[in-house]
């Protein structure tokens, strides 16, 4: 962890992964004639056939989130062992997505288990690393707007889900919106720490 501390501490790094996995990560689920407003158009079944793009795309996103994450910690001064082993499990937790890329849909098989798994670990602890370190500094200008906004987005996924069902899109969207999230975190005055 102490590695990772160094790389986050640079912005320029920081920077580098947040615009190639956004960027990536808004191109790669319309690749291929995929629609990502399909239930079946998810990034897991997109890739199964071109898996080298989704182990890039694990890479930047997950490099992104890490990273940023980790930079955002620094800023403030914070230290949290929970918070930096919940990262460490998203990590796990898309490595286990992208080694069990190609499984059978058509039932709950081991390797649909693992995927699915992987997918909710990768999930539950990149959110939980951002929103309670949002959570955790409530206090300071601009946390509450942006929890606000988090909560907003994981509103609008359910209502989302109810009126339209599950799509690809529903993967694409949280994730872009916390890498714009960590950018106005790290790399704008919206957000300062109370030491700046």
């Amino acid at each position: 962890m102490k590695t990772i501390k160094k790389i986050a501490a640079n912005k320029y790094v920081c920077i580098a992964f947040l615009v190639s996995a956004f960027v990536y990560g808004a191109v790669l689920p319309f690749c291929w004639g995929n629609n990502p407003m399909e239930p079946l158009g998810t990034l897991s079944l997109l890739c199964e056939n071109h898996i080298p793009f989704f182990w890039i795309w694990a890479v930047l996103t997950g490099g992104c989130f890490m990273f940023n994450a980790q930079h955002m910690y620094l800023k403030f001064g914070y230290k949290n062992r929970f918070l930096d082993t919940l990262l460490i499990l998203s990590v796990l937790g898309m490595f286990t997505i992208g080694i069990t890329l190609g499984h059978s849909i058509e039932d709950w098989n081991p390797k649909r288990i693992a995927h699915w798994a992987g997918t909710v670990i990768y999930i539950v602890c990149i959110a939980a690393a951002v929103l309670l370190f949002f959570l955790l500094n409530i206090k300071i200008k601009g946390f509450k707007l942006l929890t606000f906004i988090v909560f907003l987005i994981i509103a609008g996924l359910a209502v989302w889900f109810v009126v339209f069902g599950k799509s690809g899109l529903m993967e694409v969207i949280p994730i872009l919106a916390t890498e714009i999230l960590l950018f106005i975190v790290n790399f704008t005055p919206l957000v300062k720490a109370q030491k700046e």
